[in-house]
């Protein structure tokens, strides 16, 4: 039997991420339309530069969002990089350290980060 002329095969499938990415199970918040919009979301894969997010059935959002992961006090500013509903690729941009000095117009984001981080049976931090 011939071999197959290597044009005839599939491309091969090759992980690009930038850097390994860590499975988890976490709750977070996307947030996009400054602060106006505010959605639940899973945490399903984190890494330095992305992460795999699920959101509720039915629910979208744009291609250009924030992601507040409830574990640390920091924001990422993302892109949607693919779309798999209700599933969602996020590729990090920038980081925005929430306990510190950011940018006037994403304050919002603190807003959001205290409410989420509210102990059980406690009152905000």
């Amino acid at each position: 039997m011939a071999q197959p002329d290597s044009a005839d095969l599939p491309p091969r499938v090759v992980n690009q991420r930038g850097a390994p990415r860590k499975r988890t199970l976490l709750g977070g918040k996307v947030i996009y339309g400054d602060g106006q919009q505010v959605r639940d979301c899973t945490i399903r894969d984190i890494s330095e530069t992305g992460a795999r997010i699920a959101i509720a059935k039915g629910e979208v959002i744009p291609t250009r969002v924030f992601l507040i992961d409830r574990r640390a006090p920091i924001a990422y500013e993302a892109t949607v990089s693919w779309i798999k509903v209700p599933e969602f690729g996020l590729t990090f941009l920038k980081t925005h350290a929430l306990k510190g000095d950011i940018p006037a117009e994403l304050d919002y984001l603190k807003s959001v980060w205290s409410r989420l981080c509210v102990p059980l049976g406690g009152t905000p931090v």
